[in-house]
């Protein structure tokens, strides 16, 4: 059974909350040499949840919101996904922070949108 657009954006918005908790984790234990490394495949892991999520959602529902970093997100699911062995931190930090604040922003105002 396929999910509905109104699941994958909460599947992301889901993603996206869990990245912040990542990240804070790292930010909160800079003493524990291991927590970075954890944090950083956390949110790894949830990065490429959401680029299939975006993968997901149909063209038209995307257009909506030309605003959102989709294809961004996509690419850097491709990049965890298929070329994980080119990845640091510094290119995984880069889609979160802001492009992921544009990201939440555009999935909380498609769901408002939505009455399914």
């Amino acid at each position: 059974m396929s999910r509905s657009s109104r699941h994958r954006l909460g599947d992301i918005l889901l993603a996206i909350d869990a990245i912040d908790r990542a990240d804070a984790a790292a930010q909160r234990h800079t003493d524990d040499d291991e927590v970075p490394g954890l944090a950083l495949a956390a949110i790894q892991f949830h990065v490429f949840t959401i680029g299939e999520a975006v993968k997901a959602l149909p063209a038209d529902l995307r257009g909506q919101r030309p605003d959102a970093p989709w294809s961004d997100i996509a690419r850097m699911r491709d990049l965890i996904g298929h070329h994980y062995y080119k990845l640091d931190a510094a290119i995984v930090r880069a889609t979160i922070g802001d492009p992921l604040a544009r990201l939440r922003v555009a999935c909380e105002s498609l769901l408002a949108d939505r009455p399914d």
